[in-house]
């Protein structure tokens, strides 16, 4: 009986357990995320309808409440997509005064640009994008608003290094130096894979889509499992301290391994992005 007992108290401790660490990790974080917002197009039309029930024909002011909604959300998807071009014109504009380089990730028409002063110096195709549902579930307000500056890299993991050095020994003497056979040497492109931290929050991943070889797939992995434990330490902390950190936003794309390494190793070592979604 004592055992039964026990067991059933175990049982319903574990089972309160689980069901709190659902809600810390899993349901509290989606459910908290702010709705796209239907305000504006909702009072559009209970304007209408209170304009057109002063009229006897019921009919045509069903007719024209429903056009009226229409109209409303197509005029406030024109607003918003006006306001996206007129921010990445400012961005843009911003950026060509200086005498960086700096980074164009058009996710509208999946491509990475290198730029200097307005001129593109170097575009890429990307070949697949990922973005978490942290930025998808964004009201447009918010996005924009998000989006409205140039963001600023304040750190970068990167299994490739930055800056690439040779060491040659020279001669002693010019017999020496005749002798010496001069051969084109062919350098290997290492494995990529980019994790990129911006400010206000933005994480953007880069990985090649080349297959990478077997030292390359070691610190690829050791990349991903030092991010894949900061992630689960904050979980720990949410479970701990009763209090979630806000869900990084995330862009995950693949590039060419070439077209990656030559991002990484142009921009500068602070450079700033312009985002385009």
């Amino acid at each position: 009986m004592k055992s039964k007992l026990a067991f059933w108290i175990i049982t319903m401790f574990l089972t309160l357990c689980l069901i709190y660490i659902l809600t810390n990790t899993i349901l509290l974080p989606v459910f908290t995320k702010i709705a796209l917002p239907k305000t504006s197009v909702r009072f559009l039309v209970d304007k209408q309808k209170t304009v057109k029930s002063d009229q006897n024909n019921q009919t045509d002011n069903a007719s024209a409440v429903s056009s009226v909604a229409a109209v409303s959300k197509e005029t406030q998807l024109k607003l918003i997509d006006l306001r996206k071009k007129d921010f990445l014109l400012q961005s843009r504009f911003a950026l060509a005064s200086d005498d960086s380089m700096y980074l164009i990730l058009d996710l509208v028409n999946h491509t990475a640009i290198l730029e200097i002063k307005g001129i593109a110096l170097h575009e890429c195709r990307i070949l697949d994008v990922k973005i978490s549902n942290s930025i998808k579930t964004f009201n447009a307000e918010s996005l924009l608003n998000w989006m409205a500056q140039p963001f600023t890299l304040k750190r970068v993991d990167a299994t490739i290094p930055k800056i690439s050095f040779i060491e040659k020994i020279a001669p002693k003497d010019t017999l020496e130096a005749n002798k010496m056979v001069v051969e084109p040497t062919i350098h290997k492109l290492d494995d990529v894979y980019l994790v990129m931290e911006f400010d206000r929050n933005l994480r953007l991943v880069i990985s090649q889509s080349e297959k990478p070889d077997e030292d390359g797939q070691k610190l690829i992995s050791a990349l991903r499992w030092k991010y894949s434990k900061i992630e689960i330490e904050r979980s720990v902390q949410s479970l701990t301290k009763f209090n979630r950190e806000p869900v990084k936003p995330q862009i995950n794309i693949v590039l060419p391994k070439s077209d990656a390494t030559i991002l990484y190793k142009a921009l500068p070592l602070n450079p700033r992005m312009i985002l385009k979604m």
